[in-house]
């Protein structure tokens, strides 16, 4: 058995730690909510990358579950960047389209969620050539936009709130189509998707801090506009 003397250290010269404190440690660090997260995105970016090579060598179905995982996401941003449900689903779908066809020239270099992130600047980069072509940023919303899918979250308080949901939702997407596209993209991408700065960095290539500032004054047009419209920016999830 080793020698430690009173200060804590073995006769080697190498600091040990009371082995309860450092098996507390350990435990408290492995069974916490962001390891868990952590271990469970690096699962999901093994499997992504294990589809992707499968594809390359020729399985065109190992695919499908890229597909499956993520259409609802490309068909959101889409929808929202467009307020066209037509449009939004023939951008979703072009995106995986030409996701496949560029497969061989994707490279992940093991940086988490490396597909989802390419895909979304896909999706995101044809949404602003439509808006380009139909000159479309201060057109309304489309009349078949709705549900969960397509608005922030609420969280209305009493059943009257509750029954104006719908209307006060369409009129928030609306106000949001009222933004300029390098606004309305960036508070799509953080508010509405809920994504992280790092995963928009690598959509939008922007710098983090160019982010940041865009969000901020994002959020501030959109709750003037909407502010204008007579809804109030409490019944509205706007991100601080």
């Amino acid at each position: 058995m080793r020698r430690v003397d009173q200060s804590g250290a073995h006769s080697s010269g190498v600091i040990a730690l009371p082995p309860d404190d450092s098996g507390a440690i350990s435990a408290s660090l492995l069974a916490s909510p962001e390891m868990a997260a952590i271990r469970a995105a690096a699962k999901r970016d093994e499997e992504e990358e294990s589809l992707i090579a499968r594809c390359l060598d020729g399985d065109v179905e190992a695919f499908r579950p890229l597909v499956q995982r993520y259409q609802r996401l490309a068909f959101s941003v889409a929808l929202r960047m467009l307020g066209s449900r037509a449009d939004a689903e023939d951008i979703a779908q072009q995106a995986f389209v030409d996701a496949f066809n560029a497969l061989p020239r994707f490279d992940g270099e093991g940086r988490h969620h490396a597909f989802s992130t390419w895909l979304l600047r896909i999706a995101v980069n044809r949404s602003k050539d439509v808006l380009k072509s139909k000159r479309r940023t201060e057109e309304p919303l489309d009349h078949d936009v709705g549900g969960g899918e397509a608005a922030f979250a609420y969280d209305p308080s009493t059943p009257e709130a509750n029954a104006s949901s719908g209307e006060s939702r369409a009129r928030l997407e609306s106000a949001l189509l009222k933004l300029p596209t390098k606004y309305r993209e960036v508070l799509v991408l953080k508010d509405a998707e809920d994504l992280s700065y790092e995963e928009i960095r690598g959509i939008l290539q922007l710098p983090v801090t160019t982010l940041k500032i865009r969000v901020v004054r994002a959020r501030a047009m959109l709750r003037e506009i909407i502010e204008s419209q007579g809804l109030t920016a409490s019944g509205v999830r706007m991100m601080p």
